[in-house]
């Protein structure tokens, strides 16, 4: 039966978590003093949500957090967006359509962002939907996806990289699996993670 596989973005269909990681330890670094070490574990362990929480959930209310946010997505637009589909990405999202799925980008970045990724890289996904106010990754693009495609919580899946992919699909009831990389498969099962994969063909016998 046919599904709906909605995948999250950096990490998980494209290989920009290491510079992320770096542009992000190197700001707190540079702006709160933290070591680079402590800085990148923090922005991984708080990894997918936006960056504008990550940072108000590791310095709340600090004043420099607005510089930093504007100077990430500054960087992440000019250098990131360059970063690579992983290798089998196209392969897998194409096989997944002749099969009859439909294919969905969930992710917290920039909604201009995404399109513009999309089209330049040559995917087209049946839905692309990014980050905004009042309509982040988790909830809010669960209840759109459903309600576009006029289906429910059961058609659904979500693959991601980060524990707190796991945690916006367990939340909602949607069916999760998790892209080993950004976290382990030890670390996924102890968050309590069923299914994980190394790679994205391994889909086509999962699903």
């Amino acid at each position: 039966m046919s599904k709906i596989v909605a995948f999250d973005f950096d990490g998980t269909i494209v290989d920009s978590m290491p510079r992320l990681a770096d542009i992000a330890s190197e700001l707190i670094n540079r702006y709160y003093g933290l070591s680079l070490k402590i800085s990148r574990d923090l922005y991984i362990l708080t990894s997918g949500l936006p960056f504008v929480e990550q940072l108000e959930y590791m310095f709340p209310g600090k004043k420099g957090n607005h510089e930093i946010v504007d100077e990430f997505e500054r960087k992440k637009e000019e250098e990131v967006m360059d970063e690579p589909l992983f290798p089998e990405t196209k392969e897998v999202l194409r096989a997944l359509a002749a099969q009859g799925n439909k294919v969905v980008i969930s992710s917290s970045n920039f909604q201009h962002i995404m399109e513009d990724y999309m089209l330049g890289c040559g995917l087209r996904p049946d839905l692309v939907l990014g980050h905004k106010e009042g309509f982040s990754k988790g909830r809010d693009h669960f209840n759109y996806i459903k309600k576009h495609f006029n289906a429910d919580a059961s058609d659904l899946i979500f693959v991601g990289d980060s524990l707190r992919d796991l945690d916006k699909a367990r939340d909602n009831g949607i069916r999760f699996i998790g892209r080993i990389g950004t976290f382990t498969a030890n670390d996924f099962k102890q968050a309590g993670a069923d299914e994980v994969i190394h790679d994205l063909r391994e889909l086509m016998q999962v699903l």
